[in-house]
């Protein structure tokens, strides 16, 4: 893959991952169920990562060609600068990337030692506080001085990590927050945070994707909420939960929590709008159950459109096909099976070049 179809692929995946993004943040809305909003989020990360490979292993189709009413002159300075700012911009691309997955490793090494030496199993006595909740026996669960905020975590067995004063409370905060917890790992939040984490170290630079990671976070609470408050239809109780939380943190710093967990909240933005739907839950206000799967499906349909949708950046783009090249990589693993591909342009790249500046010396 040379600089300018490399510039047409990147240039097609970045509008691709808006596309997609947007159009799982109006789908949510129309749903508005948060067990499907959690859903719609896991299938846009998966999707995300898809049309990736997709880009980057299959040819891509061209609706629109490069315009004709470009003169020549303009042509052979777009197609000059397009390959050293492709690889600048590839560069800063994998640098950003490298810091991202050394940033990570360092809050997992962070997380890790936090587990270790800042937290302990619970006691005799506060196993007992549990009994109310059936904590699977493959969770486990530990007790810190060092937070204000609950939060659980799973890279191999699920921990969940109650702040000491919630065992000093009243039992119903206790189990509001367990069964809350529990949530997220009933529901497989670690993987959809894994997937979430992945496509935003590949975008670490795109908008779109800090929007979606934003809106996934806030979605999954939604649900955890949901299902801790409707366990025995005590929403005001909860609520109360949520208040007595958000008022420990603003009290004291929050920040000794872990960074990429799956923390109950302590943004107070989204406290506001977490109770604001608890609100609304007990009110009793639901949306129809068909527009889940109605949503999911248009999801699928909206990411197969979009995988179409290719901006006409590549001056060198053969008019003769409404394709691009298969890219090297695979069309030389499909060469050596014996299936034969088009992996250059229908044209002669060296003879299209001399007549550019043919032309435009001419000019």
């Amino acid at each position: 893959m040379d600089a300018l179809l490399g510039f047409e692929t990147v240039t097609a995946i970045l509008l691709q991952v808006a596309l997609v993004v947007s159009a799982t943040v109006a789908l949510q809305s129309w749903v508005g169920d948060a067990r499907s909003g959690c859903r719609l989020w896991t299938t846009c990360f998966i999707l995300l990562l898809a049309l990736v490979t997709a880009s980057l292993t299959l040819p891509h189709r061209r609706l629109l060609g490069f315009p004709e009413f470009v003169s020549p002159a303009w042509t052979r300075t777009w197609i000059g600068w397009q390959q050293p700012v492709f690889f600048a911009c590839a560069v800063l691309w994998g640098t950003g990337v490298v810091v991202m997955l050394i940033q990570r490793v360092v809050r997992w090494g962070t997380l890790s030692r936090f587990l270790r030496d800042q937290c302990t199993p619970l006691t005799a006595s506060q196993q007992t506080l549990l009994s109310t909740t059936l904590v699977p026996s493959d969770v486990s669960v530990l007790v810190s001085d060092h937070v204000e905020g609950p939060f659980c975590w799973q890279l191999h067995r699920p921990v969940i990590v109650l702040p000491s004063y919630i065992l000093d409370d009243d039992a119903t905060m206790l189990e509001h927050v367990l069964v809350h917890e529990l949530a997220h790992l009933q529901t497989k939040h670690p993987m959809q945070h894994f997937l979430q984490g992945t496509c935003s170290v590949l975008f670490w630079f795109h908008p779109a994707v800090w929007w979606a990671a934003g809106k996934a976070e806030l979605t999954r609470e939604y649900l955890c909420d949901e299902m801790a408050a409707g366990k025995d239809g005590r929403y005001a109780a909860y609520l109360r939960t949520l208040v007595k939380i958000a008022e420990r943190c603003s009290a004291r710093c929050c920040s000794a929590t872990p960074i990429g967990t799956l923390a109950f909240g302590n943004q107070p933005s989204a406290l506001i709008l977490r109770s604001n739907r608890i609100v609304s839950l007990a009110a009793g206000f639901r949306r129809p159950r068909y527009r889940a799967w109605v949503g999911c499906a248009a999801l699928w349909m909206i990411a197969l459109l979009a995988s179409q949708v290719c901006l006409p950046v590549n001056a060198m783009a053969s008019n003769r096909s409404g394709w691009s090249p298969w890219p090297t990589w695979t069309a030389s693993v499909l060469h050596d099976c014996g299936i034969h591909v088009r992996d250059f342009e229908s044209f002669d790249q060296r003879s299209q070049w001399d007549e550019v500046f043919k032309t435009s010396h001419h000019h």
